[in-house]
């Protein structure tokens, strides 16, 4: 019998902004887009976002990002953590999808972010310009919507500039508003 997910196949491998650690690309042989709320049903700890049809998920060290036919995936040990990892989600995902009559389907969020998750991507630096003791204080009221992720100034300059994009993609992934042009 033909699995409903036959390949996961990574197209780009690049370092991560945490040093040692790489981060990739992957391209799916199907369109998931139809299982993600069985998935966001199975998988404990997912964020879901059904707008933008995102499934993001901690497996091993790594943040993952499921879209309808990519994987991207951070913070990554080595390309053989990569395989294992794109193994699994492709086994998770077949299934997941023998089984979907016997899985009730969740499109809401399943949880909020996490203040830590936020602020690995924050320049880390407790410079006060946002109006905030530390950055972590920061990570709070951005996930809470309580502050615009346009209050870090550090973060817009080039040094910050890998950290604000993997920031922007978590924050879009999980539903939060991000700054249009970016």
């Amino acid at each position: 019998m033909q699995e409903f997910l036959e390949s996961i196949i990574i197209t780009n491998i690049l370092p991560c902004v945490v040093p040692g650690k790489i981060r990739f690309h992957a391209e799916l042989s199907a369109d998931v887009s139809p299982l993600m709320p069985y998935l966001n049903r199975i998988m404990k700890g997912a964020i879901y976002n059904h707008k933008s049809l995102t499934l993001t998920f901690k497996k091993e060290t790594g943040l993952i990002t499921l879209y309808p036919r990519m994987v991207a995936g951070g913070q990554i040990e080595n390309i053989e953590s990569a395989h294992r990892i794109l193994n699994w989600l492709k086994d998770l995902v077949n299934k997941c999808y023998k089984n979907k009559d016997k899985i009730e389907p969740l499109y809401e969020r399943q949880q909020q972010l996490l203040p830590l998750d936020v602020y690995k991507f924050l320049p880390q630096t407790n410079c006060k310009k946002c109006a905030e003791e530390t950055c972590l204080a920061f990570a709070v009221k951005l996930i809470n919507e309580g502050k615009s992720v346009m209050l870090c100034p550090d973060l817009f300059t080039p040094t910050y500039a890998e950290k604000r994009g993997m920031l922007f993609t978590l924050l879009k992934d999980t539903g939060y508003s991000i700054p249009s042009g970016f």
